[in-house]
Formats: structure tokens, sequence, C-alpha cells
């Protein structure tokens, strides 16, 4: 049988919140590889944070396996015979949806989707709470 025990005592702790600070690893997106300074891999904090982490999510197709909630939606778009004022209105609410899951991106503005024949680019401000930032995908 097992003893009685009338009473459980837990020291407890409390927990002060910290703002979050933000980095990520530097990435060179053009060629493809980690930015390295004398052997090691550089950090990413602040506004250049945010530019790679918008260039990061932009970039990965939401909804796969590996990144079911991580990525934009937009990658669905490609191929499609929608009409393009309809493809505009989607790139821009998918770049929205995609970028405000950041909590230091605080509004995207000014979207700007423009065609050149099937390619398609897009242009946005990007309020963060480290200043603005201009980004064209």
């Amino acid at each position: 049988m097992l003893p009685k025990i009338a009473k459980l005592e837990f020291a407890t702790e409390e927990i002060v919140a910290t703002d979050t600070v933000h980095s990520s690893l530097a990435f060179d997106f053009i060629n493809g590889d980690f930015i390295l300074v004398d052997g090691k891999i550089q950090e990413n904090s602040g506004l250049d944070y945010v530019k790679t982490w918008i260039e990061k999510i932009l970039r990965t197709r939401k909804n796969l396996e590996i990144y079911s909630s991580y990525g934009s939606g937009h990658h669905n778009l490609i191929g499609s015979v929608f009409d393009r004022d309809f493809v505009q209105a989607e790139i821009t609410r998918m770049i929205r949806e995609a970028l405000l899951t950041n909590e230091a991106i605080q509004e995207i503005g000014d979207v700007a989707v423009n065609f050149d024949g099937s390619e398609l680019a897009a242009s946005f401000s990007a309020s963060t709470i480290y200043g603005q930032a201009e980004v064209n995908i």
C-alpha cells in the first residue's frame, strides 16, 4: 500500500517576461549560401533580420509536409490562368497573410504587383518594430 501524502509542496519561481530578441543567420540568396566572416556564419538582427525573414518566408512554399504552417501560398498561383486582377488581389492578400505572422512586422503597405509577360514582380513596404523596409520580389 502507498503512503498517504497530505500535502504536496513545490518550489515556484516567478518568470519575468522579456522582449524577444529577433535574429537569424545571414544568408546570401543570390549565391545560395550563408554569409561567412573568418569561417563563422554571421547573424542578422534588427531590420536586417526582418528583411532576411521576409525573403525566406516568401521563397518557401506553404503547406509542404516539412513546413505546414510556414511560407507563402502565392506559389499555388504559378501556371494559373486566372484573370490578372484576381491574381493581383490574391498575391497582395497572400503576402500580407504570410508576413503578418511575424510579431516584428506591424503593417504591410503600398503593395504593387506588376506583370511582364509571364513574369510577376511585387513590391511593398513593411513597417516593423525596427523601422521601415522596402521589398521587391
